[in-house]
């Protein structure tokens, strides 16, 4: 076994993926439905095909300024668990905690069990069978939910087999989703049956832009994915940027040239904010045959998003347990892959569980506000690790346009919540309850003894 192929130490994760399989994990985790039905939202908000591609290019700028940040803090911090590694040693366990534990609760399970249904139905779509119909008289249990679940079973107990799997997995989903779309812009624009006028024509905005970026925002999440798998990744100082920043970049670029598409295709007076655009699309290009093809394409996409939170989340409760702020078993790793078979166990039972029951739409209204603050924070640290930093060393990975490059993720995401706040009141509040909520629990979990009383060591080095 070589040195890169060896556990990690204090960890005991094995360090088994590379550049390719790194990178998979943050596209497969960021492409899913969003951008076949946010586009229109966009379209008709702005008024303007070429504001359309703006805004979309916005995005990825913000979404890159964030890769490239959390790609400084991989390098000198390069442990599983994302994001609660940072916060945990940077601000202290307090924070690493609240981020951890609605990471468990919602920010994965939730989003697990969404995009499970989610796939269930588009998958219904193309096998001509009904999703919401039920399975048993009288139990509420529809033919949708038991697929999504059984999704969830299968794919935990696959990421159960160790890393090497799961990376290789994740590459065959990225280049089939890849592929899949790249040939479904050529093949449209070769149709011949669009418009290029669409690109510059204008219709009456039905919003602000700022508006749209937040959606757009929504449809760029999961920049992040590789962070969460730092333990088990090769040379992570090297091979984490180029995943989290080569990740973010063929996600733009494949955005911008879908968006090309749909406003090639749609006239400017026919967009609507409630259309799924891509099917629309589809038909106008294809024919009939176009909307069953953008299903499946729709299917692998969230099918690749459901693997990587499975494989992502469960390393954010392991780094937990080992801080002894999640129970000790959630540190139990299979005796083959090496994986945390303990905490996928436990994060698939919560998303089958939310599945059956369907008690989860609520929470993502709210969630997605909470997870930008813990994004905004951590982005923050890269501020205050540079002043404590001892040294840079050649190994370290540097934000570019530093300090600017935080500062203009901070900006974005600091307005997003202020007007998430103004429009949209208490789901955005929710956020700010849900995060209070896990302070209170960290302080009294501590006081009773369950949990380490022992302050994070800030990062110096």
């Amino acid at each position: 076994m070589t040195e890169n192929e060896s556990k990690t130490g204090s960890l005991g994760l094995r360090r088994a993926l590379g550049v390719w399989a790194a990178s998979a994990f943050v596209v497969t985790n960021m492409v899913g439905t969003g951008i076949f039905t946010v586009p229109a939202f966009v379209r008709t908000a702005t008024g303007s095909g070429l504001a359309t591609l703006g805004v979309w290019a916005l995005g990825g700028l913000i979404a890159l300024s964030g890769a490239l940040c959390y790609a400084e803090l991989a390098t000198r911090m390069p442990d599983a668990g994302g994001e609660y590694q940072y916060l945990s040693r940077i601000y202290g366990k307090l924070w690493g905690f609240v981020s951890g534990w609605i990471s468990f609760l919602v920010g994965f399970s939730a989003a697990i069990a969404a995009s499970s249904l989610a796939a269930a139905s588009y998958a219904a779509q193309v096998f001509n069978w009904e999703a919401q119909a039920p399975l048993f008289p009288g139990i509420g249990i529809s033919h949708g939910s038991a697929v999504a679940a059984v999704l969830i079973a299968t794919l935990a107990y696959f990421h159960s087999t160790g890393i090497r799997h799961s990376g290789k997995l994740q590459t065959t989903i990225a280049a089939m989703v890849v592929g899949a779309i790249v040939l479904l812009v050529f093949a449209g624009f070769a149709t011949g049956r669009g418009n290029w006028q669409g690109i510059v024509q204008h219709s009456s905005p039905s919003g602000l832009w700022w508006v749209a970026l937040i959606q757009v925002s929504f449809a760029y999440s999961g920049w992040n994915a590789a962070s969460y798998l730092a333990g088990e990744v090769k040379d992570p100082r090297h091979t984490l940027p180029r995943a989290l920043v080569g990740g973010t970049l063929i996600v733009t670029l494949l955005y911008l040239g879908l968006n090309l598409l749909f406003l090639y295709a749609i006239p400017a007076d026919a967009w609507k904010a409630d259309v799924a655009i891509g099917k629309q699309a589809a038909e106008i290009l294809f024919g009939k045959t176009g909307a069953t093809f953008v299903s499946v394409i729709i299917t692998m996409t969230i099918l690749g998003s459901v693997s990587a939170m499975t494989t992502a989340g469960p390393r954010v409760y392991y780094a937990m347990a080992g801080d002894r702020l999640a129970p000790r078993i959630f540190r139990r790793l299979g005796r083959e892959g090496g994986a945390p078979t303990a905490s996928i166990l436990a994060q698939s039972i919560v998303a089958i569980l939310l599945v059956l029951t369907g008690e989860f739409g609520n929470l993502l209204t709210y969630i997605g506000s909470a997870l930008s603050l813990m994004a905004a924070l951590t982005v923050a640290g890269v501020w205050i690790v540079s002043r404590r930093q001892k040294t840079n060393g050649p190994n370290i990975f540097r934000t570019p346009g530093y300090p600017v490059t935080p500062a203009l993720f901070l900006l974005v995401e600091i307005t997003v919540f202020i007007q998430g706040l103004k429009t949209n009141f208490w789901p955005t509040f929710a956020a700010l309850l849900t995060i209070g909520a896990g302070i209170i629990i960290f302080y009294v979990s501590r006081a009773l003894g369950w949990l380490d009383d022992e302050s994070a060591k800030p990062y110096t080095s």
